[in-house]
């Protein structure tokens, strides 16, 4: 084992120095160089790594305590359990992201090919434990439907699925046209547990600005377990808020998702997790269902942030390949029973860290 020293946590003290408001994007050679003491509590690797995917993007540990890899250049989902070993596969086109309900189904965003030949982005639902007994819970074994594709619009893809507390849904829609008003590619899109449409999500504004809610590429989506709250996170590209905390609020005079800090808000101005321009590329998020800490990797610094319940960047935050991390582009988070497992997209594997504290002496 070895550990990884809290970076981005060291650069979290600096940053609650700066001028509130700041909205310029961060200069990675600024920042301060990485002390040689040992520090008291830092995310320590567990060997080996989880290896063999090839340009992975999305990662799941699910309902029923199994990993479950989309390894998108390879065309396939992974089965693992949490030893490493492979369980089973299915061939898919190009997955990238991954849910399951309480009914351990599983739901990908991934691509089909269309009879006009056409890649477009679909939603599909595999039914893991409606096989015959003999070839339950087996991917390659498992019946599969497509819930939702986008025909017309061949370029957009399905990057982040979230399962809400009654099996309905939110599916991240991200493309490279945003221009239209009614049906820009920027989309949240929300299902009920039967895999109808609802609705986009009318809580966003699409497009480039720098509101609390505007959203131009999201990158993933996670559920707080028991709620309907969510984390949303996206590219910096054009907007100033890398990740959204959305909170679900239900009333006479209102019912849907509202931004749970507003920079409009003097007291929220000092919150850590929105701070404007933190992150360069947001691609995965996770939350701890207990502590309720919530997890954010940045695959352009090489880092994951984690801030808690109140919005807090934590030490133990680590990262930035400079500094001594150990991450090249992490795509995907998963936390379960202490153990933070983080997706390296460019060297193919699944890393595992736990805490200094956790570890036995």
């Amino acid at each position: 084992m070895h550990i990884v020293r809290g970076a981005a946590g060291v650069i979290g003290v600096l940053w609650v120095l700066l001028e509130i408001g700041c909205d310029s994007p961060m200069d990675i050679s600024a920042l301060p160089q990485q002390p040689t003491s040992i520090i008291d509590t830092a995310y320590v690797a567990i060997d080996p790594p989880f290896g063999g995917f090839s340009q992975p993007e999305g990662m799941l540990l699910g309902r029923d305590q199994l990993l479950y890899v989309a390894d998108t250049r390879a065309n396939r989902i992974v089965m693992l359990n949490r030893a490493g070993g492979v369980l089973s596969t299915c061939t898919m086109l190009h997955p990238v992201s991954l849910s399951q309900d309480t009914r351990l189904d599983l739901l990908v965003g991934a691509e089909l090919l269309a009879a006009n030949g056409d890649t477009v982005g679909a939603i599909f639902r595999l039914h893991l434990v409606s096989a015959s007994p003999d070839s339950a819970h087996r991917l390659d074994k498992a019946p599969i439907d497509t819930v939702w594709r986008e025909l017309a619009h061949p370029r957009r893809r399905f990057p982040g699925i979230a399962v809400l507390s009654d099996n309905s849904y939110l599916a991240v829609r991200d493309g490279p046209d945003n221009a239209s008003f009614i049906d820009p590619d920027a989309r949240v899109l929300q299902f009920d547990a039967s895999d109808v449409f609802i609705t986009p999500l009318p809580a966003f504004v699409t497009g480039i600005g720098t509101g609390i809610v505007n959203i131009n590429h999201p990158t993933a989506i996670a559920a707080f377990p028991g709620s309907r709250d969510f984390v949303l996170a996206q590219a910096s590209d054009g907007v100033a808020y890398g990740a959204l905390w959305m909170v679900y609020q239900s009333n006479s005079d209102f019912q849907g998702w509202l931004s749970r800090f507003d920079p409009a808000r003097l007291d929220d101005r000092l919150v850590d997790f929105i701070r404007p321009n933190r992150y360069t590329y947001a691609t995965a998020v996770a939350v701890d269902p207990s502590r309720r800490d919530i997890f954010v990797a940045d695959a352009a610094l090489d880092s994951v942030f984690k801030f808690n319940s109140r919005g807090v960047l934590r030490s133990e935050s680590f990262g930035l390949q400079g500094s001594g991390g150990t991450m090249h582009r992490p795509s995907g988070l998963a936390f379960f029973e202490q153990i933070l497992y983080v997706l390296d997209r460019d060297q193919g594997m699944v890393l595992r860290y736990r805490l200094s504290t956790d570890v036995p002496r």
